[in-house]
Protein backbone atom coordinates (compact mmCIF):
# COMPACT_ATOMS: atom_id res chain seq x y z
CA UNK A 1 0.00 0.00 0.00
CA UNK A 2 0.98 3.63 -0.30
CA UNK A 3 1.62 5.45 2.07
CA UNK A 4 -0.90 8.36 1.45
CA UNK A 5 -3.73 6.22 1.19
CA UNK A 6 -3.98 4.88 4.62
CA UNK A 7 -7.20 5.97 6.60
CA UNK A 8 -7.97 7.12 9.94
CA UNK A 9 -10.44 4.34 10.17
CA UNK A 10 -10.34 0.65 9.03
CA UNK A 11 -12.94 -2.43 10.50
CA UNK A 12 -14.79 0.63 12.09
CA UNK A 13 -11.90 0.97 14.23
CA UNK A 14 -9.59 3.95 15.23
CA UNK A 15 -6.54 4.73 16.87
CA UNK A 16 -6.02 7.82 19.09
CA UNK A 17 -2.45 8.47 20.03
CA UNK A 18 -2.09 11.84 22.21
CA UNK A 19 -5.44 12.44 20.97
CA UNK A 20 -4.46 12.68 17.45
CA UNK A 21 -6.24 10.22 14.75
CA UNK A 22 -3.33 7.77 13.52
CA UNK A 23 -3.02 6.34 9.79
CA UNK A 24 -3.99 3.01 9.78
CA UNK A 25 -2.06 -0.04 8.12
CA UNK A 26 -4.10 -3.43 9.30
CA UNK A 27 -6.53 -4.05 11.49
CA UNK A 28 -6.01 -7.86 13.07
CA UNK A 29 -7.27 -9.82 15.91
CA UNK A 30 -4.92 -8.91 18.70
CA UNK A 31 -2.72 -6.58 16.62
CA UNK A 32 -3.41 -3.37 15.02
CA UNK A 33 -0.47 -1.72 12.42
CA UNK A 34 -0.44 2.34 12.42
CA UNK A 35 1.44 5.19 11.47
CA UNK A 36 2.38 7.60 14.50
CA UNK A 37 0.69 11.21 13.78
CA UNK A 38 3.85 13.71 12.49
CA UNK A 39 3.91 15.37 15.79
CA UNK A 40 7.13 16.65 18.10
CA UNK A 41 6.79 14.70 21.45
CA UNK A 42 9.83 14.51 22.99
CA UNK A 43 10.40 13.36 26.46
CA UNK A 44 6.77 12.80 27.66
CA UNK A 45 4.38 10.48 28.24
CA UNK A 46 1.44 10.30 25.36
CA UNK A 47 -2.05 8.65 25.75
CA UNK A 48 -2.74 5.66 23.14
CA UNK A 49 -6.72 4.15 22.57
CA UNK A 50 -8.25 2.12 20.63
CA UNK A 51 -11.70 3.11 19.13
CA UNK A 52 -14.08 0.42 17.89
CA UNK A 53 -17.50 0.98 16.93
CA UNK A 54 -17.87 3.69 18.97
CA UNK A 55 -16.88 1.92 22.21
CA UNK A 56 -13.56 3.24 23.72
CA UNK A 57 -10.42 1.26 25.26
CA UNK A 58 -8.77 2.30 28.04
CA UNK A 59 -6.34 4.72 27.91
CA UNK A 60 -2.66 3.42 27.74
CA UNK A 61 0.66 6.14 28.62
CA UNK A 62 3.24 5.96 26.34
CA UNK A 63 7.06 7.71 26.62
CA UNK A 64 8.55 9.29 23.55
CA UNK A 65 11.58 10.64 23.12
CA UNK A 66 13.00 8.01 25.24
CA UNK A 67 16.40 9.02 25.69
CA UNK A 68 16.15 10.09 29.38
CA UNK A 69 15.66 7.86 32.13
CA UNK A 70 12.35 8.73 33.78
CA UNK A 71 11.52 8.22 37.11
CA UNK A 72 8.41 8.38 39.36
CA UNK A 73 6.80 6.58 42.83
CA UNK A 74 6.43 2.75 43.09
CA UNK A 75 3.96 2.93 44.95
CA UNK A 76 2.42 5.54 47.33
CA UNK A 77 4.59 6.57 49.66
CA UNK A 78 4.54 7.97 53.45
CA UNK A 79 6.73 9.65 55.62
CA UNK A 80 8.85 7.48 57.56
CA UNK A 81 7.93 4.65 55.63
CA UNK A 82 9.89 2.83 52.63
CA UNK A 83 10.10 4.71 49.43
CA UNK A 84 10.62 2.68 46.39
CA UNK A 85 11.01 4.90 43.28
CA UNK A 86 10.88 3.39 39.76
CA UNK A 87 13.54 4.20 37.34
CA UNK A 88 13.23 3.44 33.48
CA UNK A 89 15.84 3.51 31.63
CA UNK A 90 16.40 3.86 28.08
CA UNK A 91 16.22 0.89 25.58
CA UNK A 92 19.37 -0.85 25.10
CA UNK A 93 20.86 0.68 28.48
CA UNK A 94 19.72 -1.96 30.95
CA UNK A 95 17.23 -2.45 34.10
CA UNK A 96 18.12 -1.50 37.59
CA UNK A 97 18.28 -4.65 39.82
CA UNK A 98 18.24 -3.97 43.71
CA UNK A 99 20.50 -5.10 45.33
CA UNK A 100 23.67 -3.88 43.66
CA UNK A 101 25.99 -4.62 46.64
CA UNK A 102 25.89 -6.23 50.29
CA UNK A 103 25.95 -2.36 51.71
CA UNK A 104 21.78 -1.65 51.44
CA UNK A 105 23.11 1.78 50.81
CA UNK A 106 24.81 1.17 47.73
CA UNK A 107 22.62 2.28 44.69
CA UNK A 108 25.13 0.69 41.86
CA UNK A 109 25.53 3.09 39.01
CA UNK A 110 22.67 5.09 40.34
CA UNK A 111 23.74 8.79 41.51
CA UNK A 112 20.46 10.76 43.11
CA UNK A 113 19.76 14.46 43.78
CA UNK A 114 16.85 15.38 46.13
CA UNK A 115 15.31 18.66 46.82
CA UNK A 116 12.92 19.81 49.23
CA UNK A 117 11.81 22.84 50.46
CA UNK A 118 14.33 24.74 47.93
CA UNK A 119 17.09 22.99 49.57
CA UNK A 120 19.75 20.15 48.98
CA UNK A 121 19.26 17.08 50.58
CA UNK A 122 21.67 15.66 52.35
CA UNK A 123 22.36 11.71 52.78
CA UNK A 124 21.60 9.91 56.01
CA UNK A 125 24.21 11.05 58.61
CA UNK A 126 24.44 7.51 59.89
CA UNK A 127 25.85 5.92 56.64
CA UNK A 128 29.75 4.78 56.98
CA UNK A 129 29.89 6.56 53.30
CA UNK A 130 27.81 7.83 51.04
CA UNK A 131 26.82 5.74 47.41
CA UNK A 132 29.32 6.17 44.94
CA UNK A 133 27.46 5.47 41.64
CA UNK A 134 30.18 3.09 40.27
CA UNK A 135 29.27 1.01 37.45
CA UNK A 136 26.91 -2.40 37.00
CA UNK A 137 28.44 -5.14 38.61
CA UNK A 138 25.63 -6.97 40.73
CA UNK A 139 26.30 -9.40 43.08
CA UNK A 140 25.02 -12.63 42.25
CA UNK A 141 21.61 -13.86 43.45
CA UNK A 142 20.68 -17.32 42.81
CA UNK A 143 18.12 -16.85 40.28
CA UNK A 144 16.11 -14.43 37.96
CA UNK A 145 14.89 -11.18 40.23
CA UNK A 146 11.02 -11.50 39.29
CA UNK A 147 9.94 -8.30 37.07
CA UNK A 148 7.73 -6.92 39.88
CA UNK A 149 11.17 -5.99 41.74
CA UNK A 150 13.09 -4.78 38.98
CA UNK A 151 13.91 -0.80 38.29
CA UNK A 152 13.27 -0.13 41.80
CA UNK A 153 15.46 1.55 44.33
CA UNK A 154 14.72 2.31 48.15
CA UNK A 155 15.63 5.67 48.46
CA UNK A 156 15.11 5.75 52.07
CA UNK A 157 18.03 3.90 52.02
CA UNK A 158 19.90 7.11 51.30
CA UNK A 159 18.12 9.82 52.46
CA UNK A 160 15.89 11.04 55.18
CA UNK A 161 12.70 10.99 53.78
CA UNK A 162 10.26 11.62 56.67
CA UNK A 163 8.80 14.68 56.44
CA UNK A 164 5.33 14.88 53.82
CA UNK A 165 5.92 17.52 51.07
CA UNK A 166 7.07 17.24 47.51
CA UNK A 167 10.51 15.97 47.43
CA UNK A 168 12.50 17.29 43.48
CA UNK A 169 14.69 14.66 42.61
CA UNK A 170 17.03 13.55 39.80
CA UNK A 171 18.92 10.52 38.50
CA UNK A 172 22.33 10.06 37.14
CA UNK A 173 24.16 7.53 35.55
CA UNK A 174 28.09 8.77 34.88
CA UNK A 175 30.96 6.54 33.05
CA UNK A 176 34.50 7.23 33.20
CA UNK A 177 36.23 9.33 30.87
CA UNK A 178 38.77 7.50 29.09
CA UNK A 179 42.51 8.62 30.13
CA UNK A 180 40.81 10.82 32.54
CA UNK A 181 39.88 10.41 36.06
CA UNK A 182 36.75 12.84 35.41
CA UNK A 183 33.43 11.47 34.67
CA UNK A 184 31.23 11.99 31.97
CA UNK A 185 27.14 11.97 32.31
CA UNK A 186 26.20 9.07 30.51
CA UNK A 187 22.04 9.39 31.25
CA UNK A 188 20.34 11.98 33.81
CA UNK A 189 16.66 11.94 34.28
CA UNK A 190 14.82 15.61 34.27
CA UNK A 191 13.93 16.81 37.75
CA UNK A 192 11.12 15.28 39.11
CA UNK A 193 8.69 16.00 41.81
CA UNK A 194 7.28 13.04 44.02
CA UNK A 195 4.89 13.92 46.61
CA UNK A 196 5.18 11.86 50.16
CA UNK A 197 1.98 11.62 52.13
CA UNK A 198 1.74 12.08 55.90
CA UNK A 199 1.62 9.04 58.14
CA UNK A 200 0.35 8.48 61.40
CA UNK A 201 2.19 6.77 63.93
CA UNK A 202 -1.24 4.25 64.08
CA UNK A 203 -0.60 3.98 60.03
CA UNK A 204 3.27 2.90 60.84
CA UNK A 205 2.46 0.73 63.26
CA UNK A 206 0.31 -1.26 61.05
CA UNK A 207 2.33 -1.26 58.11
CA UNK A 208 5.50 -2.64 60.73
CA UNK A 209 2.65 -4.84 61.57
CA UNK A 210 1.91 -6.42 58.24
CA UNK A 211 5.44 -6.72 57.56
CA UNK A 212 6.32 -8.82 60.46
CA UNK A 213 3.95 -10.94 59.38
CA UNK A 214 5.39 -11.42 55.95
CA UNK A 215 8.98 -12.45 57.08
CA UNK A 216 10.87 -14.92 55.17
CA UNK A 217 13.99 -17.17 54.33
CA UNK A 218 13.73 -16.77 50.45
CA UNK A 219 16.94 -15.43 49.55
CA UNK A 220 15.03 -12.99 46.27
CA UNK A 221 12.06 -11.86 48.41
CA UNK A 222 14.82 -10.28 51.31
CA UNK A 223 17.09 -8.59 49.42
CA UNK A 224 14.94 -7.17 46.94
CA UNK A 225 11.85 -6.00 49.38
CA UNK A 226 11.61 -7.18 52.40
CA UNK A 227 15.11 -6.17 54.41
CA UNK A 228 15.00 -2.77 52.38
CA UNK A 229 11.33 -2.14 53.37
CA UNK A 230 12.35 -2.91 56.88
CA UNK A 231 15.45 -0.24 57.12
CA UNK A 232 12.86 2.28 57.21
CA UNK A 233 12.37 2.07 60.62
CA UNK A 234 15.49 2.65 62.78
CA UNK A 235 13.97 1.85 66.15
CA UNK A 236 14.00 -1.82 68.80
CA UNK A 237 11.35 -3.47 66.97
CA UNK A 238 12.93 -3.38 63.83
CA UNK A 239 16.38 -3.96 64.76
CA UNK A 240 14.91 -6.80 66.65
CA UNK A 241 13.16 -8.42 63.15
CA UNK A 242 16.81 -7.68 62.07
CA UNK A 243 18.86 -9.75 63.92
CA UNK A 244 18.25 -13.33 62.67
CA UNK A 245 18.87 -12.50 59.52
CA UNK A 246 22.82 -12.00 60.84
CA UNK A 247 22.79 -15.78 61.58
CA UNK A 248 21.22 -16.44 57.91
CA UNK A 249 22.86 -19.82 56.14
CA UNK A 250 22.89 -17.17 53.72
CA UNK A 251 26.38 -15.77 53.09
CA UNK A 252 24.72 -12.75 51.71
CA UNK A 253 21.89 -12.36 53.25
CA UNK A 254 24.38 -12.11 56.32
CA UNK A 255 26.59 -9.55 55.31
CA UNK A 256 23.48 -7.47 54.09
CA UNK A 257 21.94 -7.53 57.56
CA UNK A 258 25.34 -7.28 59.25
CA UNK A 259 26.09 -4.12 56.98
CA UNK A 260 22.20 -3.18 57.78
CA UNK A 261 23.11 -2.52 61.74
CA UNK A 262 24.46 1.04 60.65
CA UNK A 263 21.07 2.13 60.49
CA UNK A 264 20.65 1.76 64.12
CA UNK A 265 21.89 3.70 66.96
CA UNK A 266 25.42 2.43 68.77
CA UNK A 267 23.29 2.65 72.19
CA UNK A 268 20.15 0.47 71.37
CA UNK A 269 22.65 -2.08 69.43
CA UNK A 270 24.53 -2.20 72.21
CA UNK A 271 21.53 -3.04 74.26
CA UNK A 272 20.47 -5.55 71.66
CA UNK A 273 23.18 -7.59 70.18
CA UNK A 274 25.91 -6.21 72.72
CA UNK A 275 29.38 -6.44 71.80
CA UNK A 276 28.45 -7.02 67.87
CA UNK A 277 29.64 -4.02 65.61
CA UNK A 278 28.12 -2.73 62.23
CA UNK A 279 29.94 -4.11 58.78
CA UNK A 280 31.62 -0.55 57.58
CA UNK A 281 33.01 -1.53 54.21
CA UNK A 282 34.65 1.17 51.97
CA UNK A 283 35.09 3.07 48.86
CA UNK A 284 35.62 0.76 45.95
Amino acid sequence: MVPSTYKTELCVTRVLVGGIEAKLIAVMPGQINFVLPDHPWENQMVDFQVVREGRTSAVVPVYFGFNRPVISLAAPAFAGMPVWLQVEKPFGTGRLRYPFRPEPWDMGPATFEVRFQGHELPILKLLPYPPMGFGMMTVGLPREVPSKFLSRIPLHLVYPMDRPGTYQIRYTEYRDRPGSTERKVYLQSEWTDIELLPSTSVQRGEWFRLLAASQTDETIELLANFLPALLAAHDEPALRLLVPYLESPDSLVRQYAAYALNYFDVGLLQRVIPGRQPLRGGVR
